[in-house]
């Protein structure tokens, strides 16, 4: 399958808070068989004719099944007016799986090795923001969830520790077991370990699995992880992090998303997490139904995925390119059975939605 060309759609998606999330679509049009689709979730491109020419002075006439060697390619190009490369070179990545297991007639699961699971434990974001802006509409999404028949959530501290063990307190108190926490979220925000872990210790009685991203430095993201007795997990987006946080004790647990140059690169980074007894989950909640497809089909094949993931997009935006969106019943994602990501988009739909094309 040789590529011919790759168009570019740069769509715009609302979340039930009320932000607005960019996301670039791109088709993969081949000489003779299916049309990959692929997504660079939550990003935004200043100029799709110019992101669109890039990718076909890259990959016309490329072999659509050489779908590392492609990635590679990719990786060392500049994107220029983008998001950002590895986004870029996601899109790429997911809309190659998407069209080599259409044309094979297997979903895109089978390309990485098979299912070890049928399901994905997945959560619901509540920012700290919200709570500080309005405790009540904040508490609002929690019952929302409920309301739709799910219960994880993760909770992005505030910086006051005493309001969010006010809302959390709160929101166990209203929904009981209707509810549970699925991490507590540092967002990298303490430069050094005492006040993380003082932090810490003020809200971890609200029985997280684990915490998120104590500090932006490792070094003092594993001092934090020598005195807390739960798992640690840190973003890792490429080798070079891996190997640092695993030198340095950094976590105990990688936190990978495909928008890190898609699953052919972050499978490796899930394989460096298990050489070196450490743990694994998929990361990051801005994902569109092809993201979510994608982020869910990666994580069924994962041998260990002992931690709760944070994709959740069928619930976090108002609306959907797709004509079905990934199916989410009770906290938990279901990878589609059809070829490739499975996702099939409604044009009448992106017409809408979209913001610029090429």
């Amino acid at each position: 399958m040789i590529i011919d060309r790759v168009e570019v759609i740069l769509i715009e998606t609302p979340r039930y808070y009320g932000h607005v999330s960019s996301h670039v679509l791109v088709k993969v049009h081949v000489d003779d068989g299916p049309v990959g689709l692929g997504e660079a979730s939550d990003s935004h491109c200043g100029d799709v004719p110019a992101l669109a020419a890039t990718y076909n002075d890259l990959l016309k006439s490329e072999d659509a099944t050489r779908i590392t060697a492609i990635n590679e390619m990719l990786v060392k190009q500049n994107f220029g007016p983008a998001c950002s490369n590895q986004h870029m070179v996601s899109a790429i990545d997911l809309a190659l799986y998407d069209l080599n297991g259409k044309a094979q007639g297997v979903p895109a699961y089978q390309l990485l090795g098979g299912k070890v699971r049928d399901r994905v434990y997945c959560c619901y974001p509540i920012f700290g923001w919200q709570v500080q802006e309005d405790f009540e509409r904040a508490g609002g999404y929690l019952q929302r969830l409920v309301d739709l028949g799910h219960h994880l959530f993760r909770y992005y501290v505030s910086g006051d520790s005493a309001l969010d063990d006010r809302f959390l307190t709160e929101m166990k108190s209203r929904f009981s077991d209707r509810i549970r926490l699925k991490s507590l979220d540092f967002s990298g925000r303490f430069t050094d370990w005492e006040t993380a872990v003082r932090y810490a210790d003020a809200i971890r009685h609200h029985d997280p699995f684990h915490f998120e991203q104590p500090s932006a430095s490792m070094r003092v993201s594993a001092e934090f992880v020598k005195r807390i007795d739960l798992p640690v997990s840190r973003h890792i987006d490429s080798l070079e992090d891996g190997y640092e946080a695993v030198d340095l004790g950094a976590c105990t647990a990688f936190n990978v998303a495909c928008v890190s140059r898609g699953p052919t690169y972050i499978r490796r980074l899930i394989a460096l997490a298990e050489a070196a007894g450490l743990r694994c989950l998929i990361g990051t909640d801005q994902e569109s139904t092809l993201g979510t497809s994608a982020q869910v089909t990666v994580a069924v094949t994962m041998p260990d995925l002992s931690l709760p993931c944070d994709p959740m997009g069928p619930v976090l935006y108002t609306t959907s390119p797709a004509k079905e969106r990934v199916r989410a019943e009770g906290s938990y994602l279901y990878p589609f059975d059809r070829p490739g990501l499975g996702v099939e988009l409604d044009e009448g739909k992106m017409s809408e939605m979209t913001v610029a094309s090429a």
